[in-house]
C-alpha cells in the first residue's frame, strides 16, 4: 500500500510540473511585433477629438490634426496622431474622410503680414478683424501656428490669445523644432459683425541665462499660413459689395489681392475711373499690404482667401465674361455682386451702359470715402494691423496710455518693452529743436538695483534715457521723461518705452529664478504722452510726406496731372499699386486728371509713371535724374558686373582719392563732429549744396523721384523702372507696409531681389506757404531753421553783437559830447 501511494504521488507531481512548464510565457523578444492574424478585426481610425468648452477652461486646446492641414505647411512637431511606442502605426484615413466630417470648411486668415514676431520677455500685438454677420456666426475655432527660439523655457513661457477682450487660449511656448499648430474653439456669440479685436500676448523666459543680453534671444514667430479662423461650410455669399471689400482680409502670406477684370484696356476715358476705383478699394479694405493686377479675361482662381475679383466695364463688354450682370446694368450705373462662370465664386461688378455711366457707378461706390482737402483728420486708420488707430498730434495734446492702447502691465522679468503709435501731419517742422514729454506712472520693487534705466525709442532710434539711481523700490507719479523729436516724420510714428531692470539675484542666476512671478516693475495706463506746440510749414521735395500722409496730393485743390507712357495691364497694375497705397495714407482718393502728353502738366502737381526709356528727357532733367537713365539702367540677372558699373566704380574711387591728405583730413573732421557733437555736414553750411543727377544701381528695380515743376510751380513725382513688367512687380512689393514706410528723401530706390532700399536726401529744400500764419508759428519756424543751420545762427549772433557794440559806442559818444 505504501508503494502504491508513493507511485500515485509521483505521477501527480509529474503532471503538475508539466502543466506549469506549458503555462510559462515565452522569453523576451526584441524582434518587431508580428502582424495581426487575418481573423483579427481591422483597427479603425481614431476619431477627431472635440476640444472642451473654452468658456469653462480658457487654456484648453487641441492639437491640429494633420489631415486638416494643407499640404504646403510643415506638419507640427507634436502630432496627436503619431503611433504609441511599440505599436504599428495606425492606418491613415482616406483622403475623403475629413471632408465627410467637415466637407468644405472655409478659412479666414487673420495675420496682416507674412510673419508676426513677438520678441523679448514681453511681446504684445493687437489688431482688428472685420467679419460679416454670416462669418461671425459660422466661426468654429481659431487655429494658430507658431515656432519659437530654442532657448525659450516652456515651463515659464506662455502665449495668450484674446478675442474681444476675452481669453480664448493659453499655450506653454514650446516649438523649437518647427511650426506647431494648435486650435482653440470659439464660444458661440463671441464674434460680432464688423470689427473684432484680436490680441496676442507672449511672456517668455530664458532656459538658462538671467542677464539682459539673453532677453534678445527670445522670440516667438506666428506663421500666417497656419493661423486662421475656421468657418462652417457652405457660407452664404456676400450680397453687398461694400461688405465684401471690408471683410476681405489677408491671404496666407498677409497680402490682399484685387483682381481687376477689364475686357477693354486701352482707351483714355477708362483710366480715371479705374484708378479712382482702385484707390477706393484700397481704402475700404484697410489692409496694409494691398496688391492690384489688371487683366482682360476672367482669372482661373476666384474667391480664394484674401482675394476679390472686380469686373469693370460696360454691360456689353462684361456680357462676354460673366453669365449674368446685376439688374439695371444695361440702363444705368450699378455696383453689386454676382457669381462667376461655373459658380467659381462671387465677383464684384461695376458697370453701366457706357463708360460715363461706369464712372458714375465708381463715384457712387467711393462717395462715403471722399472728404474736403482742408478737413482735419483726427486719426489714421491702422487698426487692421495695429490697434488702436494712430491719433494725429497737432501740438498741445495730452494722450493717456489707456487711449493709446497700452494696458497696465506688472512685469517680473528683466526687460520690458511696449509702445504705441501717433500720427504727425505733413507740415511737421520741429526735428531740430523741441522735446515731447512722457509723464510716466510706474513702480519698481526693492529687488531692482541701481544701474537700471528706462529708455524711450522713436521709430527704432533712441530718444531718451533715464537712469534709476535709488534702490529700495519706488513709485513714479507723472515723472517727466523728455524725448527729442528729431526722429519724428510725417505719418505714422512708433514710440516705445523700454525698462531695463538689473538685480543681484540675476547675477547669481540660481536654478528656477527665471520662473519667478514676483513683479519687479509696473507700468500704469495712467501715464501720459504730451506733445508740445511745434512749427508747421511744408517742405519739398519730401517723399516722407507722400508716404506718410499723401502730401501734396492729399491737400491739393485741383486734380493732379497724371501721365503714363502707355495704357496696358502692367502699367495699370503699377499705377493702382502706387495710388492705392497713397490713398490709404491720405484717407481719401487722390484726384487725378489723365493727360496724353508729359508736357501738359502746366503749373500744377503731376504724377509720372513709366519705363526709363519712355519718359521724356525734360521730366528726368527737372527731377535731377540722369538724362541717360535708360541707357545705364540694365538690371543684372546674376551675370556679373557690367562695363558701365566698372567705369562708375573707377570714377567713384577717383573722387574719393582726389585732394590727398587735405581731403582725408576734412573728411575725418566731419566724422568726428558727427560722432562727438552730433553735427551733420548740412548743419555746417551757409548755403545748401547743389543736387547731383541720380543714377540707380544696376540691381535696382524701381525708383521714385520728386521735385518742383518748371519755375517752381507744382510738385512732380515720378515712378520709373527699366520695363513695364519690372514696374508692376516692383510696385507690388513697394505697396507692402514695411517697404512703403521707408519711402523718403528726394529719390527712393528699391531692389526686389534683395528687398533693400536706398534713399538720397534732398540738399535743396523749398518751403511752402504755411497754413498757420500766426506770429507764434513763424517764431517756431525760425527756431527750427536756425537750429538746423548752426553757422548761419552763429553768424547772426556775431552780426547782432557787432550791431549792438556799434550802437552802444555811438550812443555813448553822443552822450559824452553833450556833457
Amino acid at each position: 500500500m505504501n508503494r502504491l501511494a508513493a507511485c500515485a504521488a509521483a505521477v501527480v507531481c509529474s503532471l503538475s510540473l508539466c502543466g506549469t512548464l506549458s503555462a510559462q510565457p515565452a522569453p523576451f523578444d526584441m524582434s518587431p511585433e508580428r502582424p495581426a492574424s487575418p481573423q483579427a478585426l481591422p483597427r479603425l481610425p481614431r476619431p477627431i477629438p472635440v476640444p472642451p468648452d473654452v468658456s469653462a477652461t480658457p487654456g484648453a486646446r487641441q492639437e491640429e490634426v494633420p489631415a486638416q492641414v494643407p499640404p504646403a505647411p510643415q506638419q507640427p512637431a507634436t502630432d496627436t496622431t503619431q503611433s504609441e511606442p511599440g505599436r504599428r502605426p495606425e492606418p491613415q484615413p482616406a483622403a475623403t474622410a475629413p471632408s465627410l466630417a467637415e466637407p468644405a470648411d472655409a478659412r479666414r486668415y487673420v495675420i496682416p503680414s507674412q510673419t508676426l514676431a513677438l520678441s523679448g520677455e514681453y511681446g504684445r500685438r493687437a489688431w482688428a478683424v472685420y467679419l460679416t454677420a454670416e462669418q461671425a456666426q459660422a466661426a468654429r475655432s481659431f487655429t494658430l501656428g507658431y515656432k519659437s527660439a530654442i532657448v525659450v523655457a516652456p515651463e515659464s513661457s506662455r502665449l495668450e490669445l484674446f478675442i474681444n477682450n476675452r481669453l480664448i487660449g493659453l499655450e506653454n511656448i514650446s516649438a523649437p523644432n518647427g511650426t506647431k499648430s494648435i486650435r482653440w474653439s470659439i464660444p458661440p456669440g463671441l464674434l460680432r459683425p464688423g470689427n473684432n479685436d484680436v490680441e496676442l500676448v507672449a511672456n517668455q523666459r530664458h532656459r538658462t541665462d538671467c542677464d539682459i543680453r539673453s532677453t534678445y534671444d527670445l522670440w516667438t514667430q506666428i506663421d500666417s499660413t497656419q493661423t486662421y479662423l475656421q468657418l462652417a461650410p457652405n457660407l452664404a455669399p456676400v450680397s453687398s459689395a461694400f461688405e465684401a471689400v471690408n471683410a476681405l482680409g489677408p491671404d496666407a502670406d498677409g497680402r490682399t489681392h484685387f483682381q481687376m477684370v477689364v475686357p477693354s484696356i486701352g482707351p483714355m476715358e477708362e483710366l480715371a475711373p479705374l484708378l479712382r476705383l482702385s484707390q477706393g478699394l484700397a481704402i475700404m479694405s484697410g489692409m496694409p499690404n494691398p496688391r492690384f493686377s489688371f487683366q482682360q479675361a476672367m482669372p482661373q482662381q476666384i474667391g480664394a482667401p484674401g482675394q476679390i475679383t472686380v469686373a469693370v466695364g460696360t454691360a456689353a463688354e462684361l456680357a462676354g465674361v460673366l453669365p449674368a450682370l446685376p439688374p439695371g446694368a444695361e440702363t444705368g450705373p450699378v455696383s453689386g455682386m454676382t457669381q462667376a462662370p461655373g459658380s467659381a465664386g462671387p465677383v464684384m461688378v461695376i458697370s453701366g451702359p457706357t463708360w460715363s455711366a461706369v464712372a458714375s457707378a465708381v463715384e457712387s461706390f467711393i462717395a462715403p470715402l471722399a472728404h474736403a482737402p482742408t478737413l482735419r483728420r483726427e486719426s489714421m486708420s491702422t487698426d487692421r494691423w495695429q490697434r488702436p488707430n494712430a491719433p494725429f498730434v497737432f501740438g498741445g495734446e495730452r494722450l493717456g496710455f489707456d487711449r493709446l492702447g497700452i494696458p497696465t502691465v506688472e512685469f517680473s522679468g528683466r526687460r520690458l518693452r511696449t509702445g504705441f503709435d501717433i500720427a504727425v501731419p505733413s507740415d511737421f517742422y520741429a526735428g531740430a529743436y523741441g522735446e515731447a514729454v512722457l509723464l510716466l506712472d510706474a513702480a519698481y520693487s526693492p529687488s531692482v538695483a541701481a544701474g537700471s534705466h528706462i529708455d524711450v525709442y522713436v521709430n527704432g532710434n533712441i530718444a531718451s534715457t533715464v537712469p534709476i539711481t535709488e534702490e529700495g523700490g519706488g513709485l513714479l507719479r507723472q515723472s517727466p521723461i523728455r524725448m527729442t523729436m528729431r526722429h519724428l516724420r510725417a505719418g505714422i510714428n512708433r514710440i516705445e518705452v523700454e525698462a531695463v531692470l538689473l538685480s543681484r539675484a540675476d547675477e547669481a542666476c540660481a536654478p528656477g529664478s527665471n520662473a519667478s512671478t514676483e513683479p519687479r516693475f509696473a507700468l500704469f495706463d495712467s501715464s501720459v504722452f504730451a506733445m508740445p506746440g511745434y512749427a508747421r510749414i511744408g517742405q519739398t521735395p519730401n517723399l516722407a510726406a507722400l508716404s506718410g500722409t499723401g502730401f501734396p496730393y492729399s491737400r491739393q485743390h485741383q486734380p493732379a496731372a497724371f501721365f503714363m507712357d502707355r495704357i496696358d495691364a502692367d502699367m495699370l497694375s503699377a499705377a493702382a499699386n502706387f495710388l492705392g497705397k497713397a490713398a490709404q495714407v491720405s484717407g481719401a482718393p487722390i484726384a487725378i486728371e489723365p493727360v496724353s502728353a508729359a508736357n501738359a502738366a502746366g503749373g500744377r502737381n503731376a504724377i509720372y509713371i513709366g519705363s526709363a526709356g519712355q519718359l521724356p528727357v525734360n521730366v528726368l532733367t527737372q527731377l535731377n535724374l540722369d538724362p541717360d537713365l535708360a541707357a545705364g539702367w540694365n538690371p543684372v540677372n546674376g551675370e556679373g558686373p557690367t562695363t558701365g558699373s566698372t567705369v562708375q566704380s573707377i570714377e567713384a574711387w577717383r573722387g574719393r582719392l582726389q585732394g590727398g591728405f587735405l581731403s582725408q583730413t576734412v573728411t575725418s573732421f566731419r566724422q568726428w563732429l558727427q560722432e562727438r557733437l552730433d553735427l551733420s555736414e548740412g548743419a555746417l553750411r551757409f548755403l545748401p549744396a547743389s543736387e547731383t543727377a541720380f543714377q540707380p544701381d544696376a540691381d535696382d528695380d524701381l525708383l521714385i523721384a520728386q521735385g518742383p515743376g518748371p519755375n517752381g510751380n507744382g510738385l512732380w513725382t515720378a515712378l520709373i523702372a527699366p520695363s513695364p513688367q519690372e514696374l508692376r512687380l516692383a510696385t507690388a512689393e513697394m505697396a507692402r507696409q514695411d517697404v512703403w514706410q521707408q519711402v523718403e528723401g528726394r529719390v527712393f530706390s528699391y531692389a526686389r531681389a534683395t528687398d533693400t532700399v536706398a534713399v538720397q536726401e534732398a540738399r535743396q529744400l523749398s518751403f511752402l506757404p504755411p497754413v498757420d500764419t500766426s506770429l507764434q508759428n513763424y517764431r517756431l519756424i525760425a527756431s527750427n531753421w536756425l537750429s538746423s543751420n548752426l553757422l548761419s545762427y552763429a553768424l547772426a549772433i556775431v552780426v547782432a553783437s557787432c550791431l549792438l557794440g556799434v550802437t552802444t559806442a555811438t550812443v555813448l559818444r553822443w552822450l559824452g559830447r553833450r556833457r
